[in-house]
Formats: C-alpha cells, sequence, structure tokens
C-alpha cells in the first residue's frame, strides 16, 4: 500500500490530524517528499493560520495523515504514524515515520461515503445572491453530489417529496429542482469551503426536508478538499475494507 503514498506529487495538500489531543485538530500542509521505508516529510504548517497547533507538533506526537489522489478514478487514502524529529533548516519540517499500513478506497461515481457535517445551504437568485438560507447537515457525499437534511415549519397537510414555491423556509421548505445553492461548510482548521450546486431531489415530511444535491463541474479542488477534509476516517476506511 505504500506505493499510494509514491503517487503524491512535491507540493500536494495533505491534511493531519493530530490524534492525541482531546479536541481533533486538523490543518493542511504541503507534501514534501518520502525517504522510502524511513520517513514521511511535510511542511511545517503556516505559523499564522495554525500557530497554536504547531506547539503540539513535537517528537513522538501520534497523527493521522490524509489525502486524496487524482489518478484514474480518486482515491481517498489515510494512515497513522508518529512524528519523529522536526527539522528548522532549511525550513521548518516534519519527518514523520514511514507507516505500516495505508488504507484507501476508490471514489466511485454513486458510491457514497456516510458523513454528519454541519452545513448552512443558501438559495441562489439570478446574480447568485443568497435570497435564503437554512442550516442543516450533509447525510453523505460522492463525487459528484450530496444528501443534505434540514428541518422545516411544515404547513399543514405538507407531504412527501412537496415542492411550493415559498420565499421562506417558515413557510415552507422553499425548494424547486433545478435550483442552483451554495453550501458552506465549516472545516476545523481550514476555515469555510464553499460549493455551488443544483438541486436534483427533493424530499420532505413531517418538517424534516432532504435534498439531493449535485456539484457544480468546476470545483474539483474543493470536492476533493471535503472529502480529505472532513469525511476520511481512518477507522470507517479499515471498517470499509472487512
Amino acid at each position: 500500500m505504500s506505493g499510494k503514498i509514491q503517487q503524491l506529487t512535491v507540493g500536494q495538500r495533505v491534511e493531519i490530524q493530530i490524534s492525541g489531543l482531546n479536541v481533533p485538530a486538523r490543518f493542511q500542509t504541503d507534501f514534501i517528499g518520502v525517504i522510502k521505508g524511513r520517513w514521511f516529510i511535510v511542511a511545517m504548517p503556516d505559523a499564522k493560520r495554525y500557530g497554536e497547533l504547531r506547539e503540539h507538533l513535537h517528537e513522538g506526537v501520534p497523527l493521522i495523515v490524509r489525502f486524496v489522489l487524482e489518478n484514474e478514478n480518486g482515491e481517498i487514502c489515510a494512515f497513522r504514524t508518529d512524528i519523529d524529529f522536526v527539522v528548522s533548516h532549511p525550513t521548518k519540517m516534519l519527518f514523520l515515520d514511514w507507516p505500516s499500513n495505508v488504507e484507501s478506497r476508490v471514489i466511485r461515481q454513486g458510491r457514497r461515503f456516510d458523513a454528519y457535517l454541519p452545513t448552512s445551504v443558501a438559495r441562489l437568485n439570478e446574480d447568485n445572491k443568497a435570497e435564503m438560507s437554512v442550516d442543516g447537515v450533509i447525510l453523505d457525499v460522492s463525487e459528484t453530489g450530496c444528501r443534505v437534511k434540514h428541518q422545516y415549519s411544515a404547513p399543514e397537510g405538507d407531504d412527501n417529496n412537496a415542492t411550493d414555491d415559498a420565499d421562506s423556509p417558515n413557510e415552507g421548505h422553499g425548494w424547486e429542482s433545478g435550483q442552483r445553492v451554495q453550501l458552506n461548510v465549516q472545516q476545523k482548521g481550514n476555515g469555510e469551503l464553499k460549493l455551488g450546486c443544483i438541486v436534483r431531489q427533493i424530499k420532505c415530511k413531517d418538517g424534516v426536508c432532504e435534498l439531493g444535491l449535485q456539484f457544480n463541474s468546476n470545483q474539483k479542488e474543493a470536492i476533493n478538499s471535503l472529502f480529505s477534509g472532513s469525511l476520511v476516517d481512518i477507522d470507517a476506511l479499515a471498517r470499509a475494507g472487512e
């Protein structure tokens, strides 16, 4: 499985989680290179953005490394490691122990990964301005889209697959197939991720609405960030392979 690591390109962004902290702490940084069988080398995260996290990065700290390979199919990869040592010259770098195992899963079209990510969904008008916004959660994600659930004040007689034209989520769910929306996902340590989508499916009943959203095709980097920055749970990947 170490061959997955060798498919990384210098400068590619990887995500690292400090797994020893009580509160999950994640940051993104640049992949520098490897010494096969010994070290996986990354840059120390930016001091301005991750100053507090840098204090926890020292020898022996356990980490989880995640990255997305943009090969023929696209793969999510993750592995556990420890910081072997930190160097300061010629630039600050982290030398991570070579992993004993790398978990990976192909991001196949149509295959969905379970998630539970807080998000907001903003309906856009013709000028790309938000007409309304509701808070919800992302239930699952694939390479082409996701499923989002939110609550709303159901009008009397609301039933499954209702699609009214209410302007406010307090008067109805307000969604129509083909509407353009923007997802705003707050990623720990990485700020806000924005994704343009189109509403493809609507299923609303008893004050709960589920939306099937299709990602716009011109935002591959943001979609990869959604996978690598929020969804890749190494334990879940391992279970999926059993």
